[in-house]
């Protein structure tokens, strides 16, 4: 008996329904990476300027809806394997501390102690969590939530 022949018994031939549908996966999951990778990038970019708020605004309205498309999709895939929906997931939620961070930039008219850490932790994050000064972070944090509020308040 050939392969071919050995082949026909042994895998089922897929209907054009199964085809069709396998192929649709393989793309929302695409699709999904697309935006996440669209989310996070944006986000990044709005953490690094956040003390240019017209530029951090921007991207951060961005990531807002690369964050939404993502979160729509991820349930419509029904067959992830587990280290795809792992990694989905993981970074989803990623993205969604990235996007708090960013929502506590023009919150309070004071900046408390714990926003301006969160905001400075993500900066720090964002730009790649390298060795160097903390405070650094600490100020351009500080700094955008303090300017954020002074152009909340004209």
């Amino acid at each position: 008996m050939s392969f071919h022949r050995i082949k026909e018994f042994c895998v089922p031939e897929l209907s054009k329904f199964d085809e069709l549908r396998i192929k649709t996966e393989i793309q929302l999951v695409q699709l999904i990476n697309v935006e996440l990778d669209h989310g996070t990038r944006d986000a990044r970019q709005a953490l690094q300027s956040a003390d240019t708020w017209p530029i951090a605004e921007e991207c951060h309205r961005r990531a807002k809806i690369s964050y939404a498309k993502a979160s729509c999709l991820i349930p419509l895939v029904v067959e992830f394997t587990q280290d795809e929906r792992s990694s989905v997931e993981s970074r989803l939620e990623h993205l969604q501390r990235m996007l708090e961070a960013l929502s506590a930039i023009g919150s309070k008219p004071a900046p408390a102690q714990d926003e301006i850490a969160a905001l400075a932790r993500a900066v720090w994050e964002a730009r790649g969590c390298p060795n160097g000064l903390p405070e650094e972070d600490w100020f351009r944090a500080e700094r955008a939530l303090k300017s954020q509020t002074a152009c909340a308040g004209n």
